[in-house]
């Protein structure tokens, strides 16, 4: 025996630090809401694009742009701004109840992808509230991984509490 009669040494690994723990919590949900958010706007774009494209192809096959606003929940303004940019098209014969069709079934998936990213967004805020709070890291790092500027994250969090003290999963 190398112990010392009497005295008992353990060599077991150390309990990690409880706010070192909750800290790199915060770094994985962070990084990962930022990716998701991301993706999410980035989703958002490309159906803005399809929808813009299929109303620019909708006045070109010469539907009427009261009904193309109505389908689409946009103001006439904007779809005749739609239809100006897009000089190049030609007509392609379809019948408009295919392209109410598809604008309807575009403005869906956007709808849904809206609400979505406003869940992602409310989930980013209070992870951000609560890691400013409880202090487990510097307003400058949950700037860098949260992808927000430090006084935007100082403003929007400004009179949250955390609900229960402790970071949100």
């Amino acid at each position: 025996m190398h112990e010392k009669a009497g005295y008992y040494r353990y060599r077991g690994a150390r309990k990690p630090d409880p706010s070192a723990v909750q800290a790199e919590k915060v770094r994985k949900l962070l990084r990962d809401g930022w990716q998701r958010i991301s993706f999410n706007s980035s989703s958002m774009r490309a159906l803005s694009v399809r929808l813009n494209q299929q109303i620019a192809q909708a006045l070109c096959d010469g539907m009427k742009v009261a009904s193309l606003a109505e389908a689409s929940e946009l103001s006439r303004w904007v779809v005749r701004t739609i239809g100006l940019s897009s000089e190049d098209l030609l007509p392609s014969g379809l019948p408009p109840e295919q392209h109410l069709a598809v604008i309807g079934q575009l403005k869906s998936e956007l709808a849904a992808l809206e609400k979505t990213k406003a869940a992602l967004e409310g989930r980013r805020l209070k992870l951000l509230a609560a890691a400013r709070r409880l202090g487990v890291l510097d307003d400058y790092e949950l700037a860098a991984l949260s992808g927000l500027q430090r006084e935007t994250i100082r403003k929007m969090t400004w009179g949250l509490q955390p609900e229960s003290g402790v970071i949100p999963a």
